[in-house]
């Protein structure tokens, strides 16, 4: 596996008989992806202040950073395989092995990201976090 990230990083292309390690990293690196941009919505979720009053905002911001960052998350996965990934891939065979592992990775990385915010929502219910999800706001 890390023979596969070398070759990557390296610009060295990748061939038939790297194709299945290569995918087994594509979608480790979605799932890392989408628990690090749910990480950053748990940061922003804390980060916005309390609102008092009869109508207060506070969760509508909440919920809006939460499906800014899902959307993020399979945008930008799509975009690294686009750019750093499948441009490193050989031509024949092994980009067409591949390639069909590139379109699904992000979506990997987006149920990762809405799975495990539905689950953090329903947890803290009542902290900042239980707001992505609730009905009211």
């Amino acid at each position: 596996m890390n023979s596969i990230i070398l070759n990557v990083f390296l610009v060295t292309k990748i061939s038939v008989k790297y194709i299945p390690g290569l995918i087994a990293n594509t979608y480790i690196f979605a799932v890392i992806l989408g628990i690090i941009l749910l990480s950053v919505a748990v940061l922003i979720a804390s980060q916005i202040k309390y609102q008092g009053g009869a109508n207060p905002k506070d969760p509508m911001k909440r919920k809006v950073w939460f499906w800014t960052l899902a959307g993020l998350t399979p945008t930008a996965f799509y975009l690294y395989n686009m750019l750093m990934v499948i441009p490193n891939v050989k031509k024949g065979k092994a980009l067409a092995l591949f390639y069909m592992h590139s379109a699904l990775s992000p979506v990997v990385a987006l149920v990762v990201f809405i799975a495990l915010g539905v689950v953090l929502s329903k947890i803290f219910k009542t902290k900042k976090i239980g707001n992505w999800f609730n009905k009211k706001a």
